[in-house]
């Protein structure tokens, strides 16, 4: 499979990713300011609501500390995406088994309950052979475009995933049958705070872009309207230094 080729010969709309490096790299010193004024407050709030959530006995107050706790996890969650965000922690590449990362993500995004009405189809050659990759990195990617594109299907659809390899490069593509990206928001996918889910920072897809980014490759997506999205991650199978 070659995407670039595929972008000419189909119906479905391809749209690559933008650096945009003066927007981006704005975004992340606001990001770092914001996080670290944010979390010690949090901190502090539940600390207190479980405090005095012990001291009381009235069932309606528990239920109101719990409330509030579950709330400030959550925004601690999206401060936790903000410090990744801006974070570029250095890359270390090692000759990586593929399907290995792939399944250890897939087990992570899939829930057997929750996403029983979802079928899952892998498409990867058995004698993938290994790619130079961060394997810590390489999997928030895939799970950050996994955990999208279970969202974006809203409990019931079709996952596939299919790897390709040339002499030169690695592309994973992932597929989902949800509504697809709406008109409005296909420019600015990949920037962050860009996101169309309740509770969601949108900093998932700039997180994979800049990953991928300093992988040396590109990740972009196929949009069709109301039949779902195909997103395609392309890197170099071998690495010639650090980044």
């Amino acid at each position: 499979m070659n995407p670039r080729k595929n972008r000419l010969d189909t119906g479905l709309e391809a749209h690559p990713s933008s650096s945009l490096p003066e927007q981006l790299s704005a975004m992340r010193a606001l990001s770092a300011g914001v996080a670290h004024e944010i979390r010690n407050p949090l901190a502090v709030i539940q600390s207190l609501v479980e405090h005095l959530a012990k001291k009381t006995e009235d069932e309606t107050q528990k239920k109101i500390a719990e409330a509030v706790v579950s709330e400030v996890g959550r925004l601690n969650e999206v401060v936790t995406e903000f410090l990744e965000f801006t974070s570029t922690p250095p890359l270390h590449f090692e000759k990586t088994v593929v399907k290995t990362l792939i399944d250890r993500a897939l087990a992570f995004a899939i829930h057997p309950e929750k996403h029983r009405d979802i079928i899952v189809k892998t498409h990867i050659p058995d004698d993938m052979p290994e790619v130079e990759l961060d394997p810590a990195a390489f999997h928030q990617v895939l799970l950050n475009t996994l955990l999208n594109a279970i969202q974006a299907m809203k409990g019931s659809g079709t996952l596939e995933i299919h790897t390709s390899i040339s002499d030169h490069h690695f592309i994973v593509q992932i597929k989902d049958t949800g509504p697809g990206i709406p008109p409005e928001n296909q420019e600015e996918i990949f920037l962050p705070f860009v996101t169309t889910k309740r509770g969601g920072a949108g900093l998932g897809l700039a997180i994979s872009h800049q990953i991928i980014t300093r992988h040396g490759g590109t990740i972009f997506f196929k949009n069709s309207e109301g039949k779902g999205v195909a997103l395609f991650i392309d890197v170099p199978r071998k690495q010639n230094r650090k980044k």
